[in-house]
């Protein structure tokens, strides 16, 4: 079952989604005491949005079988990979930020249905503005609260394992993703045709800077600090997790270099990263691709990864 919540963030009441793996029930009633308990806001709600189909979790399953190895060889034959598909609690999590800004990428349930099917529970949050109807989206201003109040709420639940939480970050995503798993103290980070640096993406897509200037401030000429401030590739240094980066070669939205010189970037840093390099793929793939891509996704969640020699 898929929920929309409402929960606190800076004292905005904001909008998410929660979405529970095939075997986890709940009840509007029990989800809504939760967020009122941990937030302090009666106000908070908590609404059934749609049913998570058994033929997700056949797909889901179908797609284990072919998952890709997206582990780096010495860390695949160093860590072992832990049972998937598990119906007994406590769950992994992972905290999903959306793409796009507004009604522009928001949040498809199909994903979380997705995502939920592997086994995982899934924190979704919506950033204020857009479909949150309070406050305004700064494109990884104040709207990373929004994300790092997801992630604490995502630890705190019942049913759900805090150890073992990962933050994913699809496009613009990546800069809320990022941000979430350094201050949360996230256990894996994912970047899925995510932008690395926001000033480089506000020369490739000059579609895109009129609404930076209005949500940022300004340009990146003008502000180069505030767009430093945003872009992952400058929060690198500062990541404790190991990284996963999913990047299509043919991305037209958000070039394969944000992937590749992220990628650079961590290993320069001696940080564990990966980097799935998806041939001929743009920044979105048909359902069959998708499923495949996360099957190896999910797989790379499940093997431990040892800490990188100094």
């Amino acid at each position: 079952m898929i929920y929309r919540i409402t929960y606190l963030s800076d004292g905005l009441r904001v909008a998410g989604y929660v979405a529970l793996p095939p075997g986890l029930e709940t009840t509007e009633e029990e989800l809504a005491a939760f967020l009122r308990r941990e937030c302090g806001d009666d106000g908070l709600t908590a609404a059934a949005a749609a049913c998570i189909l058994p033929a997700a979790a056949e797909a889901a399953k179908r797609a284990a079988g072919e998952a890709p190895d997206y582990a780096p060889e010495e860390y695949a034959a160093a860590g072992t990979e832990k049972p998937a598909f598990s119906n007994k609690a406590p769950y992994p999590v992972l905290v999903y930020c959306r793409g796009g800004i507004g009604r522009v990428g928001r949040v498809q349930l199909d994903w979380l249905a997705e995502f939920a099917s592997f086994g995982h529970i899934v924190m979704a949050p919506c950033y204020r503005g857009g479909e949150s109807g309070v406050g305004h989206d700064r494109f990884g201003g104040a709207d990373l609260e929004d994300s790092r109040v997801a992630v604490r709420l995502a630890k705190a639940l019942p049913w759900a394992d805090p150890e073992r939480l990962a933050v994913m970050g699809f496009s613009r995503g990546s800069v809320n993703a990022t941000d979430a798993a350094v201050h949360e103290r996230a256990s894996r980070l994912v970047l899925l045709g995510g932008l690395s640096d926001l000033a480089q993406t506000y020369e490739e897509r000059v579609d895109l800077r009129r609404m930076l200037k209005r949500v940022v401030g300004g340009s990146a000429y003008k502000l180069p600090e505030v767009y430093r401030d945003r872009s992952p590739i400058h929060m690198a240094r500062e990541i404790e997790c190991p990284v996963l980066i999913i990047h299509g070669t043919q991305d037209a939205q958000v070039d394969y270099g944000h992937g590749e010189r992220m990628y650079e970037e961590l290993l320069r840093r001696n940080k564990p990263a990966s980097l799935a390099r998806l041939e001929g793929f743009g920044h979105h793939m048909s359902h069959a691709a998708r499923m495949i891509v996360l099957a190896g996704m999910f797989r790379w969640l499940e093997t431990e990864i040892p800490a990188p020699r100094s």
